[in-house]
């Protein structure tokens, strides 16, 4: 006589009767799955070796695949020996309300605006090239005093940066987010009266867009002291 077979649900229906069944159907079928932790952990340590790698990259100049393999190596092993203050200042970061998809996105376009500001110090180049050495050396020392909205202390930092990394102007002061830049020539210094470059380097770190800044043009010290 043949049995008479059981469909799944109907197996299934037997266990939900049985509590004990259930529960020993629970811990049989449980999968251990990836902890928030642990994928900040691996998160962490990804972000940082790129982070040091990059930078490693961008001070080395150099491209050889004997350089980009110790460059590895050195990225890898600062990682390993210091990730634990760096992923401790990440979940610092989201206590503070910091979101994961900011930092990626602040990175993503940092990057793009490196190459943005490696055209302007080669345009730079150009225009001091040419006032040194035409004969009449046509330069036009004068003082910048300018105010930027941006607020975070990196943004107003890396702006600094970039101006003294553009040839022909030099950051002499920054405070509170008031500048003072030394420029050669007044059109050395158009980006900034335009607001092109703080606006780059807003967009960078999520800050608002700002309006072509108030200028003033000081041509000697007794009158930047007024």
């Amino acid at each position: 006589m043949a049995k008479k077979s059981t469909s799944f649900a109907e197996r299934n229906q037997g266990h939900a009767a049985n509590p004990e069944m259930s529960e020993m159907m629970k811990d049989t079928l449980y999968v251990p799955k990836t902890t928030f932790r642990g994928q900040n952990r691996w998160f962490s340590l990804i972000l940082q070796f790129g982070i040091l790698f990059v930078f490693w990259l961008l001070l080395s100049g150099r491209y050889q695949a004997k350089y980009i393999i110790i460059g590895a190596i050195s990225a890898a092993l600062v990682t390993f020996f210091t990730n634990d203050l760096f992923y401790s200042a990440l979940q610092r970061g989201e206590q503070l309300g910091i979101k994961t998809r900011q930092v990626w996105l602040q990175i993503w376009r940092f990057t793009l605006y490196i190459p943005w500001l490696l055209l302007q110090i080669i345009l730079a180049n150009v225009q001091v090239a040419y006032l040194v050495l035409h004969p009449k050396m046509p330069v036009e020392p004068v003082l910048l005093l300018f105010r930027t909205r941006m607020r975070k202390g990196i943004a107003q930092v890396t702006l600094a940066n970039s101006i003294t990394l553009t040839p022909g102007t030099i950051t002499i002061s920054l405070e509170d987010g008031n500048y003072i830049v030394h420029t050669l020539k007044p059109p050395l210094a158009s980006s900034l009266v335009e607001g092109n470059m703080q606006n780059k380097i807003a967009r960078v770190y999520l800050e608002e867009e700002e309006p072509k800044p108030e200028v003033r043009w000081v041509y000697s010290l007794e009158e930047l002291e007024q």
